[in-house]
């Protein structure tokens, strides 16, 4: 079994950590008064001494309120301090090998909110302590799955590897069907950009500094690098031709 490194906490896309933990409890504390109204996210990046590597990520919105409760949704208002537990502490030790989390029934997004306290703006207006224990999951796992169904990915890299590993590490943030999530996880369906196939293999193994694109380089073979991106190029109506596992180890 391998056991947690450290997590890195980033908001916002921002390329200098919110938060490093190299010790439990993973959890990092949320106040609306840090930040603007809006919508936000936190993205999770946990690190295994076994070398594995997972990303989860986080969305929420801040809202300056009249309010007494921090919804659990995936874009639920936050009127107060929250705890978000990062890790559930069930899987903070892994397994050598990695998890399928479909086979397994893992999601790969799991948000538990512990409502901590009230805001001091929160407290000024009036309103009284909140101290309900919210407890959800948010099934992005499950929208995830069904990309699988919508796979058109041609061969040379393994289409039904190609949408799993879509499913487990991409689909969180540039969504099941490719769409994206505004200019911070742009879409995938239909974006021109991927006709240049030296530019997407090496931001998939590099990533793009400066951005929420992490590289992938350190945790996916050639031949699974390969398989998502040949899926990417072949989805959604997408039709960008294939890279193969030479390619990507030429490109590394």
């Amino acid at each position: 079994m391998a056991e947690i490194a450290r997590v890195e906490v980033y908001v916002d896309g921002q390329s200098t950590p919110y938060k490093v933990l190299e010790k439990g409890p993973f959890q990092v504390q949320i106040d609306p008064a840090d930040f603007a109204e809006g919508d936000h996210f936190l993205q999770v990046y946990v690190y295994y001494t076994n070398g594995d590597f997972h990303q989860y990520l986080y969305r929420f919105s801040v809202a300056r309120k009249n309010q007494t409760f921090a919804g659990y949704l995936n874009r639920a208002p936050v009127g107060a301090p929250i705890e978000v537990i990062l890790i559930d502490p069930s899987e903070e030790t892994v397994a050598a090998a990695r998890p399928n989390p479909f086979v397994h029934g893992i999601l790969p997004v799991l948000l538990f909110l512990l409502i901590a306290g009230v805001a001091a703006w929160f407290a000024y207006m009036g309103d009284k302590s909140v101290k309900d224990y919210v407890e959800n999951i948010e099934p992005i796992a499950a929208a995830a799955a069904a990309s699988e169904s919508q796979g058109e990915a041609k061969a040379g890299g393994g289409a039904v590897d190609g949408a799993t590993i879509y499913a487990q590490n991409c689909a969180s943030c540039h969504g099941p069907d490719g769409q994206g999530q505004g200019d911070v996880f742009p879409a995938l369906a239909g974006n021109q950009n991927l006709a240049d196939l030296e530019m997407v293999m090496d931001v998939v193994l590099h990533g793009r500094p400066g951005t929420a694109m992490v590289p992938w380089g350190q945790q996916l073979s050639d031949e699974e690098i390969a398989a998502v991106i040949n899926y990417i190029l072949n989805s959604w109506g997408n039709n960008f031709g294939t890279v193969t596992p030479e390619d990507i180890a030429a490109r590394r």
